[in-house]
């Protein structure tokens, strides 16, 4: 057999197993996160926390702020949640052999925009999630902050390269109908 023939194979076989484990982050990473809201004393043996709340979601926090703050936090988790599910689907679709269809580019860019609007979207609501897991303790100890670190700058590249290469193989896709129609 040659690499030729082996590689659509080893192909399908990846992506059917990472179908598999985007699935398993489906479950898992919405979870997390509730229960990191939930139970934050739990979750710390795990080292689970949320995005930059750092020591202020815990078990202190009456459990009404802390659904609050959850509820803020499934918005930008919503868009995690959106980019998984898309990547699940591709990794199905190339695990069928279809890598250049007009499906699998979609999927690709739906990736890229999930991705760079759940930071964005993580940013903006930090502000309401810090206010609410503070409001409990009155004026003047109260907070609203917003933070963008390292890992955001980092999704959001990440991003921009998913963009970049759907665009370049829907290019590439593009020039070989054109091919193929000459011939």
């Amino acid at each position: 057999m040659t690499d030729k023939q082996a590689s659509p194979s080893s192909l399908r076989s990846l992506s059917r197993f990472m179908a598999g484990l985007t699935a398993i982050g489906l479950l898992i990473y919405p979870l997390a996160d509730i229960a990191i809201y939930l139970r934050p004393q739990m979750t710390q043996w795990m080292m689970l926390d949320a995005d930059h709340t750092g020591n202020v979601l815990n078990e202190s926090v009456p459990l009404a702020y802390r659904i609050y703050a959850l509820a803020f936090s499934l918005a930008g988790l919503s868009f995690t949640v959106w980019a998984l599910w898309s990547l699940r689907k591709l990794f199905l679709l190339y695990s069928k052999g279809e890598v250049f269809s007009a499906d699998a580019l979609r999927l690709m860019t739906n990736i890229a925009i999930a991705i760079f609007a759940g930071v964005i979207v993580t940013f903006i609501m930090h502000a309401p999630i810090s206010l609410a897991l503070t409001w409990y303790l009155g004026h003047g100890h109260r907070e609203i902050s917003l933070d963008f670190g390292s890992g955001d700058v980092a999704s959001l590249f990440t991003a921009g390269v998913v963009l970049v290469i759907s665009r370049v193989m829907a290019e590439a896709q593009r020039a070989a109908d054109e091919n193929t129609k000459f011939v």
